[in-house]
Protein backbone atom coordinates (compact mmCIF):
# COMPACT_ATOMS: atom_id res chain seq x y z
CA UNK A 1 0.00 0.00 0.00
CA UNK A 2 2.78 1.89 1.02
CA UNK A 3 4.53 1.29 -2.50
CA UNK A 4 1.71 2.35 -4.00
CA UNK A 5 1.38 5.90 -2.63
CA UNK A 6 4.54 6.26 -3.10
CA UNK A 7 4.61 5.99 -7.07
CA UNK A 8 1.36 7.65 -6.83
CA UNK A 9 3.11 11.05 -5.56
CA UNK A 10 5.68 10.39 -7.54
CA UNK A 11 3.83 10.58 -10.67
CA UNK A 12 2.20 13.37 -9.17
CA UNK A 13 5.47 15.61 -8.97
CA UNK A 14 6.15 14.64 -12.32
CA UNK A 15 3.36 15.57 -13.69
CA UNK A 16 3.74 19.57 -12.11
CA UNK A 17 7.77 19.51 -12.49
CA UNK A 18 6.22 19.11 -16.14
CA UNK A 19 3.55 21.76 -15.83
CA UNK A 20 6.05 24.56 -14.50
CA UNK A 21 7.58 25.39 -17.58
CA UNK A 22 4.02 25.75 -19.25
CA UNK A 23 2.90 28.01 -16.75
CA UNK A 24 6.11 30.40 -16.54
CA UNK A 25 5.54 30.69 -20.50
CA UNK A 26 1.83 31.83 -19.91
CA UNK A 27 3.25 35.02 -17.36
CA UNK A 28 6.16 35.79 -19.67
CA UNK A 29 3.93 36.14 -22.09
CA UNK A 30 2.07 38.49 -20.05
CA UNK A 31 4.51 40.96 -18.80
CA UNK A 32 3.70 43.90 -19.96
CA UNK A 33 0.08 43.92 -19.29
CA UNK A 34 -0.81 42.01 -15.94
CA UNK A 35 -4.38 40.32 -16.66
CA UNK A 36 -7.04 41.96 -14.70
CA UNK A 37 -4.94 45.41 -14.64
CA UNK A 38 -7.21 47.29 -16.33
CA UNK A 39 -11.30 47.40 -16.09
CA UNK A 40 -11.66 47.83 -19.39
CA UNK A 41 -15.88 47.18 -19.43
CA UNK A 42 -16.03 49.33 -16.50
CA UNK A 43 -13.67 52.37 -18.36
CA UNK A 44 -15.53 52.46 -21.67
CA UNK A 45 -18.63 51.32 -20.85
CA UNK A 46 -21.60 50.36 -23.68
CA UNK A 47 -21.78 51.46 -26.89
CA UNK A 48 -25.04 53.14 -27.62
CA UNK A 49 -28.16 50.89 -28.27
CA UNK A 50 -28.80 50.45 -32.36
CA UNK A 51 -32.58 51.99 -32.22
CA UNK A 52 -31.12 54.83 -29.81
CA UNK A 53 -30.50 58.72 -31.46
CA UNK A 54 -27.29 58.45 -30.25
CA UNK A 55 -26.72 55.25 -32.77
CA UNK A 56 -28.52 57.02 -36.14
CA UNK A 57 -25.88 60.42 -35.43
CA UNK A 58 -23.56 57.58 -35.80
CA UNK A 59 -24.20 56.08 -38.60
CA UNK A 60 -25.07 59.80 -40.55
CA UNK A 61 -21.89 60.09 -39.74
CA UNK A 62 -20.31 56.89 -41.17
CA UNK A 63 -22.47 58.09 -44.28
CA UNK A 64 -21.17 61.17 -44.32
CA UNK A 65 -17.65 60.39 -44.79
CA UNK A 66 -18.10 58.03 -46.51
CA UNK A 67 -19.76 60.37 -49.34
CA UNK A 68 -17.10 62.69 -48.83
CA UNK A 69 -13.69 60.79 -48.66
CA UNK A 70 -11.01 61.50 -50.76
CA UNK A 71 -8.87 58.52 -52.70
CA UNK A 72 -5.77 59.77 -50.06
CA UNK A 73 -7.81 59.17 -47.07
CA UNK A 74 -8.75 55.85 -48.49
CA UNK A 75 -5.46 54.87 -48.82
CA UNK A 76 -4.50 56.41 -46.24
CA UNK A 77 -6.79 53.81 -44.08
CA UNK A 78 -5.47 51.15 -46.18
CA UNK A 79 -2.30 51.06 -44.75
CA UNK A 80 -1.26 48.48 -42.44
CA UNK A 81 -1.13 49.38 -38.34
CA UNK A 82 2.66 48.38 -36.77
CA UNK A 83 5.37 50.15 -36.06
CA UNK A 84 6.67 50.79 -39.65
CA UNK A 85 3.84 53.15 -39.87
CA UNK A 86 5.22 55.27 -37.50
CA UNK A 87 8.63 55.30 -38.94
CA UNK A 88 8.48 58.09 -41.23
CA UNK A 89 8.76 60.00 -38.26
CA UNK A 90 10.78 58.56 -35.63
CA UNK A 91 13.13 57.66 -38.73
CA UNK A 92 16.18 60.29 -37.73
CA UNK A 93 16.13 59.07 -34.23
CA UNK A 94 15.92 55.50 -34.63
CA UNK A 95 19.60 55.32 -35.68
CA UNK A 96 20.46 56.35 -31.59
CA UNK A 97 18.47 53.61 -30.45
CA UNK A 98 18.11 49.65 -30.58
CA UNK A 99 15.59 49.54 -33.48
CA UNK A 100 15.38 45.37 -33.29
CA UNK A 101 14.78 45.35 -29.20
CA UNK A 102 11.95 48.22 -30.10
CA UNK A 103 10.10 46.43 -32.18
CA UNK A 104 10.52 43.32 -30.05
CA UNK A 105 9.10 44.96 -27.34
CA UNK A 106 5.98 47.24 -28.69
CA UNK A 107 5.37 43.33 -30.59
CA UNK A 108 5.12 42.12 -27.66
CA UNK A 109 3.14 45.00 -25.65
CA UNK A 110 0.83 44.76 -28.75
CA UNK A 111 0.11 41.09 -28.27
CA UNK A 112 -0.64 41.61 -24.94
CA UNK A 113 -2.63 44.30 -25.57
CA UNK A 114 -4.75 42.54 -28.17
CA UNK A 115 -5.58 39.58 -26.24
CA UNK A 116 -7.19 41.37 -23.39
CA UNK A 117 -9.33 43.87 -26.03
CA UNK A 118 -10.65 40.96 -28.02
CA UNK A 119 -12.20 39.55 -24.78
CA UNK A 120 -13.75 42.77 -24.45
CA UNK A 121 -15.21 43.17 -28.14
CA UNK A 122 -16.53 39.78 -27.25
CA UNK A 123 -18.41 41.08 -24.10
CA UNK A 124 -20.05 43.87 -26.22
CA UNK A 125 -20.14 42.00 -29.47
CA UNK A 126 -21.22 45.14 -31.42
CA UNK A 127 -21.46 44.43 -35.35
CA UNK A 128 -19.54 46.64 -37.78
CA UNK A 129 -21.70 49.94 -39.83
CA UNK A 130 -21.08 47.53 -42.49
CA UNK A 131 -23.33 44.35 -41.28
CA UNK A 132 -25.62 47.10 -39.72
CA UNK A 133 -26.63 49.30 -42.87
CA UNK A 134 -26.14 47.84 -46.75
CA UNK A 135 -25.42 51.20 -47.99
CA UNK A 136 -22.29 51.31 -46.19
CA UNK A 137 -19.22 50.65 -48.55
CA UNK A 138 -16.21 49.91 -46.39
CA UNK A 139 -12.62 49.90 -47.18
CA UNK A 140 -9.60 47.92 -46.15
CA UNK A 141 -9.72 45.79 -43.26
CA UNK A 142 -13.42 44.71 -43.35
CA UNK A 143 -13.61 42.05 -41.55
CA UNK A 144 -16.90 41.47 -39.90
CA UNK A 145 -15.88 40.91 -36.11
CA UNK A 146 -16.99 42.86 -32.76
CA UNK A 147 -16.33 46.82 -33.66
CA UNK A 148 -16.26 48.06 -30.16
CA UNK A 149 -14.38 48.96 -28.82
CA UNK A 150 -11.60 50.05 -32.40
CA UNK A 151 -8.44 47.71 -32.14
CA UNK A 152 -6.90 49.72 -34.64
CA UNK A 153 -7.32 53.16 -32.34
CA UNK A 154 -6.42 50.99 -29.33
CA UNK A 155 -3.63 50.18 -30.31
CA UNK A 156 -2.13 53.26 -32.26
CA UNK A 157 -2.64 54.65 -28.98
CA UNK A 158 -1.16 51.91 -27.43
CA UNK A 159 2.20 52.59 -30.07
CA UNK A 160 2.13 56.83 -30.21
CA UNK A 161 1.50 56.66 -25.87
CA UNK A 162 4.89 54.86 -26.19
CA UNK A 163 6.60 55.87 -28.66
CA UNK A 164 6.23 59.48 -27.22
CA UNK A 165 7.84 58.03 -24.20
CA UNK A 166 10.92 57.37 -25.96
CA UNK A 167 11.33 59.86 -28.24
CA UNK A 168 9.54 62.90 -26.86
CA UNK A 169 11.37 64.92 -29.25
CA UNK A 170 8.67 63.74 -31.63
CA UNK A 171 5.14 63.36 -29.75
CA UNK A 172 3.08 65.69 -31.21
CA UNK A 173 3.81 64.25 -34.43
CA UNK A 174 3.50 60.60 -32.87
CA UNK A 175 0.38 61.18 -31.39
CA UNK A 176 -1.39 63.28 -34.62
CA UNK A 177 -0.71 60.18 -36.60
CA UNK A 178 -2.17 57.73 -33.75
CA UNK A 179 -5.41 60.25 -33.63
CA UNK A 180 -5.88 59.93 -37.57
CA UNK A 181 -4.98 56.26 -37.62
CA UNK A 182 -7.91 55.97 -35.51
CA UNK A 183 -10.45 57.81 -37.52
CA UNK A 184 -9.19 57.14 -40.54
CA UNK A 185 -11.33 53.91 -39.71
CA UNK A 186 -14.66 56.01 -38.98
CA UNK A 187 -13.72 57.16 -42.62
CA UNK A 188 -13.15 53.59 -44.15
CA UNK A 189 -16.86 52.59 -42.90
CA UNK A 190 -15.81 49.50 -41.20
CA UNK A 191 -16.16 51.78 -37.25
CA UNK A 192 -18.43 54.15 -35.56
CA UNK A 193 -17.13 57.56 -34.22
CA UNK A 194 -17.90 56.01 -30.52
CA UNK A 195 -15.75 52.54 -31.19
CA UNK A 196 -12.55 55.26 -31.65
CA UNK A 197 -13.30 57.35 -28.99
CA UNK A 198 -13.39 54.41 -26.50
CA UNK A 199 -10.33 52.79 -28.21
CA UNK A 200 -8.39 55.61 -27.66
CA UNK A 201 -9.37 56.27 -24.00
CA UNK A 202 -8.78 52.13 -23.59
CA UNK A 203 -5.31 52.20 -25.35
CA UNK A 204 -4.08 55.20 -22.96
CA UNK A 205 -4.99 52.91 -20.01
CA UNK A 206 -3.24 49.71 -21.61
CA UNK A 207 -0.17 51.97 -22.10
CA UNK A 208 -0.12 53.48 -18.75
CA UNK A 209 -0.06 50.69 -17.04
CA UNK A 210 2.54 48.85 -19.57
CA UNK A 211 4.95 51.83 -19.06
CA UNK A 212 4.86 50.83 -15.15
CA UNK A 213 5.82 47.55 -15.43
CA UNK A 214 9.33 46.65 -14.78
CA UNK A 215 10.10 44.58 -17.48
CA UNK A 216 8.70 47.08 -20.08
CA UNK A 217 10.97 49.87 -18.03
CA UNK A 218 14.04 47.40 -18.07
CA UNK A 219 13.32 47.08 -21.81
CA UNK A 220 13.46 51.05 -22.39
CA UNK A 221 16.54 51.16 -20.88
CA UNK A 222 17.90 48.61 -22.95
CA UNK A 223 16.73 50.40 -26.28
CA UNK A 224 17.75 53.67 -25.35
CA UNK A 225 21.31 52.60 -24.01
CA UNK A 226 22.27 49.84 -25.96
CA UNK A 227 22.08 51.72 -29.29
CA UNK A 228 21.69 50.47 -33.14
CA UNK A 229 22.41 46.62 -33.77
CA UNK A 230 24.65 45.66 -36.69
Amino acid sequence: MLKRIAVVFTVIMVVIAMALPVMASENDRKRFLPAGAVDAEALIGPPPARDSAEFKTQMDIVLWLQKTRTPEQVAFAEQPLDLERFAPIISASLVEVDGRLLKETLDGVIDEVRMDYDAVKGVFDEPRPFQVDERVQPVGDARPVAAYPSGHAIRATVYGTLLSGIFPEHEAEIMDLAQQVGYGRVVAGVHYPVDVTAGQKLGAAYAEVVAEQPAYIDAVARITAAGPQS
